[in-house]
This record gives C-alpha cells, sequence and structure tokens, in this order.
C-alpha cells in the first residue's frame, strides 16, 4: 500500500533526524515508500528548505551512483549562545558549591537532555570540518580553588 505524501515526508523526516550524518541512498527512501526518485527528491527539497529555515540543521545531496542525501545538525548560534548562557546561570548558583571546593555538576551531566542539547551545540561549530574524534575530560567535579 502506497502511503500519502505528507505521511512520506514525516517519516522521511524523522528517519533523517534519527541518522546524523549517514549517507542515505535515494533508492532506500524510492523503496520504502514505493515512490519514484524524483518525487523523492521533491520530497527531499521540501525537507531541506525547512532545515534550514527552522535551523534544524543542513540536507545535503550528494549525485551520482554512490550518491543519496545525508541530514547534518546544526544550532543557529543565538540559540546556542541562549543555552550556554543558561548553563552559565544554574552552575554560578552559589549552592553549586561543596566542601572542598568542588562544583556540584551531577545533575547536569546526568541529564540526558541537557548533555543532547550540548552535544548538538559542539557539533554545530564543527559541522563542516573533517573531524574523526571529539574527546572530554572525564570528571566527577570541579575544584573552584
Amino acid at each position: 500500500m502506497k502511503i500519502k505524501r505528507s505521511e512520506r515526508l514525516v517519516d522521511m523526516t524523522y528517519y533523517l533526524l534519527q541518522h546524523p550524518h549517514a549517507l542515505i541512498p535515494l533508492t532506500f527512501f524510492s523503496t520504502k515508500y514505493k515512490a519514484a526518485k524524483s518525487s523523492i527528491s521533491e520530497d527531499l527539497g521540501i525537507i531541506k528548505r525547512t532545515f534550514s529555515a527552522q535551523g534544524i540543521g543542513l540536507l545535503e545531496t550528494m549525485p551520482g551512483a554512490t550518491g543519496g542525501v545525508r541530514y547534518v545538525p546544526k544550532v543557529k548560534d543565538r540559540e546556542a549562545l541562549e543555552y550556554i548562557q543558561q548553563l552559565c546561570t544554574q552552575l554560578s548558583d552559589s549552592n553549586r558549591l561543596l566542601p572542598g571546593g568542588y562544583v556540584y555538576l551531577s545533575d547536569l551531566l546526568g541529564n540526558p537532555d541537557v548533555l543532547r542539547e550540548v552535544g548538538r551545540i559542539i557539533a554545530s561549530q564543527y559541522f563542516d570540518k573533517d573531524v574523526d574524534a571529539v574527546m572530554t575530560v572525564a570528571t566527577k567535579g570541579l575544584c573552584v580553588k
């Protein structure tokens, strides 16, 4: 059974969001939705314009036999700055200061929503770079002595 275009757009968008940086051949979507590649290309154009306008990220298309489409997440600079300022405000709370000069971070480092957003912000800063790995400091707390 063929699905409606609106349903296809929603499903394609969800798939792309769940598979960032993966190169997905147009034949994958064409076969999955039993639709012509030209229809899939039109749908991807709609998604691409929407992602760009909303600051969700970029949709890159690669031509040729080995080509396809790739979703690259991105966060607008203004949104990133607002989120970082919010984190700074939370970190500046004097109730976070523990004996020995340590700053309590476990609630933030253990919060998947915080880590997801920080990850998106970091990825946005390097979206156009050829990065092999991102390394961070493993820490239980920060001493402010």
